[in-house]
């Protein structure tokens, strides 16, 4: 079926959906019957929950959300959220609202990035996000692609992010999905992008898998992710250093604080590369994200100054292979064969 100009199938056996129910929007598989609802326009096509939440919860807090949506801006929206949220700590509340507020700028940064490792895509081209989030990245890509579209294992956070894309003015279509069971069928996608996303999966190698089957020959992907040898403070727990430590311990002090510690696993440079090429990927290139001037007025200020001392690293030729074993973020590519 065809949903605001997506093709779509069923996420379980590939299977054609068409739309059902008497009373709310659902869309059915003709083949195994798999049932997905429609919640506030947006088809929740997930086959397990996020790791965080279960279904019904995040469906709950997504209705709750959209309770308020019309009382509050973008930014106050992400407030709400965190407010309503007691297992993140106010430190990190503020720092995850200031990065949700700089995820534009980040994301243009990135894609000028991205858009600079060979080969270049078609300006014509069809681009998938996944693990959108409230949607910067989709801003970034609306105007670069004629097609984009974005999925996302956290329905609550699609509903922030309708703000954000509302705010723009940008009609980008979002899907709530497993980036390891995508719900389109093969060879539909020149452009796939995921940031911040292949160390939080349930499983790379198969989110890997689902995104070569779902791209055209010569198709490409782009990752962004957190170093595992960086030496500076991590993007989600504030710990420096924190692949270095013993995962039992960065838990342990993550819950002291009151916090939930992330589910995740961390790369290196020649694992994230390894990764790429044993899903079949070739070309496989390694960068190095930019933090442009909003992103960095967001840190704190000794991190702030770790930036811009950063910035200027990258353009040194010596200095910036280093980076590549202990940096903050590495960036990833790779292209689907003929």
């Amino acid at each position: 079926m065809i949903w605001r100009g997506i093709e779509l199938c069923c996420p379980s056996c590939r299977d054609d959906l068409e739309e059902s129910g008497d009373t709310e929007l659902e869309l059915r598989c003709r083949r195994c019957e798999s049932r997905f609802p429609v919640i506030l326009g947006i088809p929740d096509l997930r086959v397990f929950s996020d790791p965080y939440v279960d279904v019904e919860t995040d469906r709950a807090k997504g209705r709750k959300l959209a309770e308020r949506f019309d009382d509050f801006d973008f930014a106050g929206l992400v407030e709400h959220y965190y407010r309503e949220t007691p297992v993140v700590t106010a430190a990190q509340a503020r720092a995850f609202t200031g990065g949700q507020i700089a995820a534009e700028a980040r994301a243009r940064a990135t894609f000028e990035a991205w858009e600079g490792m060979p080969p270049a895509s078609p300006r014509n081209a069809a681009l998938l996000e996944i693990g959108c989030g409230t949607g910067p990245m989709l801003l970034a890509a609306r105007d670069r692609y004629a097609h984009v579209a974005g999925i996302d294992i956290a329905f609550r956070w699609l509903v922030v992010g309708k703000k954000r894309l509302l705010e723009a003015g940008a009609d980008v279509p979002t899907i709530c999905a497993c980036a390891e069971a995508l719900p389109f069928p093969d060879a539909r996608v020149d452009v796939i992008v995921g940031d911040a996303v292949i160390e939080n999966v349930k499983d790379q190698v198969r989110t890997l898998s689902e995104a070569h089957r779902v791209l055209r020959p010569g198709g490409r992907i782009h990752l962004t992710t957190s170093n595992r040898f960086s030496l500076g403070p991590d993007a989600q727990t504030g710990i420096w250093a924190a692949g270095w430590l013993p995962r039992g311990f960065v838990e342990a002090r993550v819950r002291r604080s009151g916090a939930i510690p992330p589910r995740r696993t961390l790369f290196s440079a020649p694992a994230i590369r390894s990764l790429l090429r044993g899903a079949g990927f070739g070309q496989v290139t390694l960068g190095l994200p930019s933090f442009p001037a909003a992103q960095r007025a967001q840190f704190p200020p000794l991190v702030r100054q770790i930036a811009a001392l950063y910035e200027l690293t990258t353009r040194l030729p010596l200095t910036r292979q280093a980076l590549f074993a202990i940096g903050p973020k590495l960036m990833a590519g790779g292209v689907k064969g003929a």
